[in-house]
């Protein structure tokens, strides 16, 4: 299997990044971020809110910037002062220079509300002719916000130092749809092929909540076969990563990747996630390859529980602990077709898992609608009490019945309400700027 490699994280593809409640990037310390691929569209689980209408984060900042057109946006930028806000009308904005927050802090950069009102337009990185619009949105300050904004290139924030675990801290990425649609990225330094969902180095406390992670995969020809669609490494610790469902990627979420002298990454939870892979959709000799959906190396104490995955021989392990710096971890109340695999001395306690899971105990797998049926008795009222785990992947509490629900969903009865789901259909096309 072929890893990320350092250099490849100076040479990321075009991508985007749209945001539904909000996609707020808490900077405590300046550090490297890099949110990738294409954020298609967002929406919210909660009642009442879908694409674009999620509710606006309230409006503060010690100078509110108002602008509506491309160069009202980067004359305000030359003149950014700390805890600016600028403000974006509706529209879209095609970018003639990347936004760079160069050593200003407390500054927001927002549209009023939603996350298809407002449009930031790059070039593309495979672009040649991309000139200054390289990046969407590039910060070096600390508690940079950005929300309620379509951005159509990435967001890059430039690590302080990695070895010493200098870096973000405190960040959100919540509602959002990110999906891959075209080829695998040209070569930009690192092989034809290197993305992920989201990308974070030395990043502390951040959370990954309520997000739809969808067609994040490689063909066969390209360098790179087992990217995160969640990738929190060198130096990240304490990610809680909650009620997102990754379909059809090539891995969901990894904790760690090197064995290094320090923890690649430490602590953290992941739960309450669904994994559901199409059958097929890994060759024979890929899969052969493969190790884990969900991996935890060189990332100790890491809690892995009541997540359902689904992944009908695409992959040779649900879950994956690795390197023996991989201690005091916990995988617990897991409901997959793949075992949990346990590789080169690391170790992790085990319990309440059920590893035998078939298509048939779910609403709509081929969706990746994996809610229980009512039939999924295997599943229900079958799961040891955690006292971390109080909710499901929907928000709804545990338990239901007499004992909690094996895996993500905590069967409740009746009809699944469909505004808990992300919508599956692209957003409107939007008015130029």
């Amino acid at each position: 299997m072929k890893s990320h490699s350092r250099a490849a994280d100076e040479a990321l593809p075009q991508c985007g990044v749209r945001c539904g409640g909000r996609l707020r990037i808490l900077l405590r310390l300046a550090t490297g971020l890099m949110v990738g691929i294409q954020f298609l569209a967002a929406a919210s689980k909660a009642a009442g809110i879908s694409v674009g209408n999620a509710p606006p984060l309230p409006l503060t900042g010690t100078r509110i910037v108002k602008v509506a057109t491309e160069p009202e946006l980067q004359s305000a930028m030359s003149n950014l002062l700390s805890g600016d806000t600028i403000l974006l009308a509706d529209g879209t904005y095609n970018l003639t220079r990347s936004l760079y927050i160069n050593g200003k802090h407390e500054v927001t950069i927002r549209g009023n509300a939603g996350s298809v009102n407002v449009v930031l337009a790059g070039r593309g990185i495979d672009n040649p002719n991309c000139g200054e619009a390289r990046f969407g949105v590039w910060s070096n300050g600390t508690n940079t916000t950005i929300a309620h904004l379509t951005i159509s290139q990435f967001i890059k924030v430039n690590p302080t130092d990695v070895a010493k675990g200098i870096g973000v801290n405190n960040g959100v990425v919540e509602y959002c749809w990110l999906e891959y649609t075209a080829g695998p990225p040209a070569d930009h330094g690192a092989g034809i092929g290197y993305f992920n969902g989201i990308s974070a180095h030395a990043a502390r406390n951040w959370i990954i909540r309520g997000n739809l992670f969808k067609n994040l995969h490689n063909p066969d020809s390209a360098a790179y076969h087992w990217n995160a669609a969640v990738l929190m490494w060198r130096h990240s610790a304490d990610t809680l990563t909650e009620q997102n469902t990754f379909f059809n990627v090539d891995r969901a979420i990894a904790y760690g990747l090197e064995d290094l002298a320090y923890s690649d990454h430490a602590g953290g939870v992941i739960r309450n996630n669904f994994v559901y892979l199409t059958p097929g959709l890994m060759s024979a000799s890929r899969t052969a390859s493969s190790d884990g959906a969900i991996i935890a190396w060189n990332s100790p104490n890491t809690a892995i529980d009541h997540n359902t995955l689904i992944l009908n021989s695409n992959v040779i392990n649900a879950i994956e602990f690795r390197f023996a710096t991989s201690s005091g971890g916990a995988a617990r109340n897991n409901l997959a077709d793949a075992p949990i695999h346990l590789r080169d001395s690391a170790t992790a306690t085990q319990g309440g898992n059920l590893l035998t899971a078939t298509p048939s105990l779910f609403v709509n797998p081929s969706a990746a609608d994996l809610h229980l049926l009512a039939s999924a008795t295997a599943a229900i009222d079958q799961a040891p009490s955690l006292a971390a785990v109080t909710n499901d992947i929907d928000g709804d509490l545990r338990p239901h019945g007499a004992a909690a629900d094996i895996g993500a969903d905590e069967f409740v009865g009746g009809t699944t309400d469909p505004a808990r789901f992300l919508e599956k259909a692209n957003p409107p096309e939007q008015g130029k700027k």
